[in-house]
């Protein structure tokens, strides 16, 4: 008979991280269906299948793990623009198109409301989510400015400058498409208006 060998438990390291990525996504999961406040960490604990010594083992309260799912929704956002950006013919169309897809994911992702725009911003200390909501969009914006101006196709000579307002605006235009009353006709409004502070910027013809 040929002889199985027994399988290799995996190492610690490699646990812990299943670990709090299995807590990770199933804060995620309660945070977008019920709300921060509705979720206790009790909550957090049944659904994660974890011990409170696990979970605090990682995290340090429930602000934590909400800082932690803010990440891997906003690193998840990132990935869906950045294919949106690599479809486009130009650097600076990839720029204009990149944030009208961001703006229609504010309108449309539910998650990103909730979680990014709403319970993160309140909940969390107003350095920490400035820092996350631009520090994900900040390194490939940047790099598109510079391309763009680099290729003669956008005004300016500081691209991370350009990039950090450009960033803000778009920030902005969320906030102000989340709190509307209707956000449908407020997409409408601040995509034009996005749209028109960009083709400022742009030096085609």
């Amino acid at each position: 008979m040929p002889v199985t060998e027994e399988p290799q438990p995996r190492p610690h390291a490699e646990r812990s991280e299943a670990t709090r990525a299995r807590i990770v996504e199933a804060t995620r999961t309660l945070f977008r269906e019920r709300g921060y406040e509705a979720v206790s960490t009790s909550n957090i604990l049944r659904a994660a299948g974890v011990s409170r010594g696990g979970l605090y083992h990682h995290f340090s309260g429930k602000d934590d793990v909400l800082l932690a799912v803010f990440e891997a929704v906003e690193r998840d956002l990132l990935e869906r623009l950045a294919q949106q950006a690599v479809e486009q013919p130009t650097a600076f169309a990839a720029l204009r198109a990149g944030a009208q897809a961001y703006l229609d994911e504010c309108l449309a992702s539910e998650e990103l409301q909730r979680i990014g725009l709403l319970h993160a911003r309140r909940v969390l200390p107003w350095d920490v989510w400035r820092e996350m909501a631009m520090g994900y969009g900040l390194g490939l914006t940047v790099e598109t400015v510079r391309t763009a101006i680099e290729a003669g196709e956008m005004r300016g000579e500081d691209p991370e400058a350009m990039t950090q307002l450009i960033v803000a605006a778009l920030i902005e235009a969320a906030t102000m498409i989340v709190f509307a009353d209707d956000q449908t006709r407020e997409r409408e409004r601040v995509g034009a208006a996005v749209d028109t502070l960009l083709e400022g910027l742009h030096n085609g013809s």
